[in-house]
């Protein structure tokens, strides 16, 4: 990683790769061919290190294998011919960092101090030039100054491929927040800023300051101890990250507190309205066209004007050439181009090469007139963060859709499986109950038919039991008939305004000779008078009485009770309906209010019924805009809650 890093952040291959480079169709055939060349060079260390290791003593410097190998096999031919490849390639990689750095902080740093310091005269000719030159050469002698300082200072505790090695840790701290700047929309730079800097400073601290050895920045006490004797700062095994190669715990510990607090910090801060055109530029440079960017800015200067800014800074020569070529590109054939907008960006990148865009930006906008942004323009671009939010949100919203969807359909799936049970359940419920009278019917009327040995009562009797059986199955055909209306909202029903306390007392009385009977306490409790709803009177007493009934029939224990109230919460008419039987089961709550379904409590009973008196209750209730629920569990008896919206209220 650490070298991947490097052929992007390293300044002379940042130089050559990227300012340096005048062709982008270049990058195409560098992607292959720079790896392949990286490949093939390695394949000679392999057999100088393995004979390194095997010919010569233990402890012999590594690096030094490729000259000592010729000196101890006595060819010092191919040790002078080592010795002069490694110069060269040492001094070319000199030179081209010393040219790479001197550019960057000529342009970046000293140009643009200049420039406001007015330290150089931007009219006379050559003078940017001259000042560009010398500012260079003496940046060159800095560096070299400083790097042999640091050669004397460290030589004696690291190898040459140590120092070169702390250089690329130090120059990859850049890589965060160069691969989020160009991939990243929310990036900005207050993240890249607080990533670097504590990037660096950890570097520093874990890698840099160690290797100038003990006692010359960091005490050995530091590096054994840590600072004010606390183990956890340790230089190299910072917070307990010990046993680990000291180039390994420093990129660690750098790259990560670097990634994310350029990630946390960019989140936390929305980007300014710059921040967000120059990421849009960034990021989809492949889907906004050149000639779209260009035209964010409407610019325009005279051509003389362009020219010598180009021949102060580029040469007589480079500056006429760079014009001829875009009067060309206008088809404008010899004549002087046109200086429009994509002209002076071009030209603005142009000198940025040799002078830094900051400086080079500073200088077009002396002569540019009529510098406008193009608001439709910049308002495409900004929006686009928009749009791939609102694209990002969409997705999300058909993933909650597809995954709600599925849901849905394991739910339906579930519904028609009970479905199907109930289906058999009800047909042999049904079969059932109508069997028990047919039968009944049948085995009286075969002995009446029979009439041997009958006497007049007898018949008498018979005929009873047959016309009360029929009497049963009129009721149970007349029932479900009933329910199926229900549920299809075919039941004509006039609605009126009454005072339901009316209706609840007559049915309380029309049950209290069942409770007598059954010997059960018929208690009425707290009252909700001068409520008015919009129903049915008839059919909500016969939900109560059915409800009622049910109540004072599966009773049990010693004293029974059943007790009715009635509150009004919400703007709606509520009615409770509880006992102290046995209550309904958990696995029976859902199923309560289906069609022929009978509880546990029924079963420990003789009570009769085809188990159709809630199913049609509820839908009474349903039809009515009200609810029929069950809250109690089983073990505390059952209450029933009826509640009906007020006349009047919101249904």
């Amino acid at each position: 990683m650490l070298a991947a890093g490097a052929v992007i952040c390293l300044p002379r291959q940042f130089q050559v790769t990227v300012v340096e480079n005048v062709d982008e169709s270049h990058l195409r055939t560098a992607a292959w061919l720079f790896p392949l060349y990286l490949f093939l060079l390695s394949l000679f260390v392999l057999p100088i290190a393995i004979a390194g290791l095997n010919f010569l003593p233990a402890g012999a410097n590594p690096d030094m294998f490729v000259l000592t190998l010729p000196i101890w096999a006595s060819r010092h031919d191919i040790a002078l011919l080592s010795f002069l490849g490694g110069f060269s390639a040492a001094t070319s990689m000199v030179i081209v960092a010393c040219i790479a750095l001197s550019t960057m902080i000529s342009n970046h740093i000293v140009m643009p101090l200049a420039m406001r310091l007015r330290w150089v005269s931007q009219s006379a000719s050559g003078e940017i030039r001259r000042f560009l030159l010398v500012s260079r050469r003496i940046s060159i002698c800095v560096m070299l100054a400083l790097g042999f300082a640091y050669f004397r200072l460290a030589g004696d505790s690291d190898a040459l491929a140590a120092i070169g090695l702390i250089a690329f840790a130090g120059a990859t701290q850049v890589l965060p927040c160069l691969i989020g700047g160009l991939f990243w929309r929310q990036a900005n730079a207050a993240g890249a800023f607080a990533g670097l800097l504590a990037g660096t400073v950890l570097w520093a601290y874990t890698l840099l300051l160690p290797s100038f050895g003990a006692d010359l920045v960091l005490s050995p006490r530091v590096l054994a101890d840590g600072p004010f004797g606390i183990a956890l700062l340790r230089p190299q095994a910072l917070f307990g990250l010990d046993g680990f190669d000291p180039l390994v715990h420093s990129i660690f510990w750098s790259l990560s507190v670097n990634t994310l607090l350029f990630l946390g910090v960019s989140l936390c801060r929305e980007p300014r309205p710059l921040e967000r055109l120059q990421s849009a530029l960034f990021v989809d440079v492949f889907r906004t066209s050149a000639e779209a960017a260009a035209g964010l800015l409407r610019r325009s200067a005279a051509t003389r004007d362009l020219s010598a800014i180009a021949q102060r800074i580029l040469g007589v020569d480079e500056a006429q050439r760079l014009f001829r070529q875009a009067a060309q590109q206008q088809g404008r054939g010899g004549e002087a181009p046109v200086a429009d907008n994509a002209f002076i960006t071009r030209l603005e990148r142009t000198l940025a090469g040799s002078i830094g865009g900051a400086s080079a930006h500073a200088m077009i906008s002396q002569v540019v007139t009529g510098q406008t942004i193009s608001l439709d323009a910049l308002v495409r671009i900004a929006d686009e963060t928009q749009r791939i939010r609102e694209y990002s949100r969409q997705l999300e919203d058909k993933s909650r859709q597809l995954e709600a969807a599925a849901h849905q359909l394991g739910q339906a799936n579930e519904r028609l499986r009970r479905l199907d049970v109930e289906k058999d359940h009800f047909l042999s419920q049904v079969s059932h109950e109508v069997r028990t009278p047919m039968t009944s019917i049948r085995s009286f009327s075969e002995i009446l038919l029979d009439g041997r040995g009958l006497d007049a009562a007898r018949a008498q009797r018979f005929l009873r039991i047959i016309h009360d059986e029929s009497l049963r199955l009129t009721r149970l055909l007349d029932s479900t008939l009933e329910l199926n209306l229900l549920e299809h909202g075919e039941a004509p029903w006039q609605l009126l305004r009454f005072d339901p306390e009316r209706v609840l007392d007559q049915s309380i009385e029309v049950c209290r000779g069942l409770a007598d009977g059954a010997q059960v306490s018929l208690e009425s409790r707290a009252r909700a008078r001068g409520a008015v709803v919009h129903a049915e009177a008839d059919r909500l007493s016969q939900v109560f009485i059915n409800l009622i009934a049910n109540a004072i029939k599966y009773h049990g224990g010693d004293t029974p009770w059943v007790r009715v109230g009635s509150r009004i919460r919400a703007g709606r008419y509520e009615v409770l309906i509880e006992d102290n039987g046995p209550g309904i089961r958990d696995d029976e709550r859902e199923l309560i209010f289906s069609k022929f379904r009978r509880g546990w409590a029924h079963t420990q009973t003789s009570a009769p019924g085809a188990g159709l008196g809630l199913a049609i209750s509820w839908q009474i209730m349903r039809r009515l805009g009200g609810e029929l629920s069950l809250d109690s569990g089983p073990g505390r008896g059952a209450r029933f809650r009826v509640t009906l919206p007020l006349a009047g209220a919101a249904p």
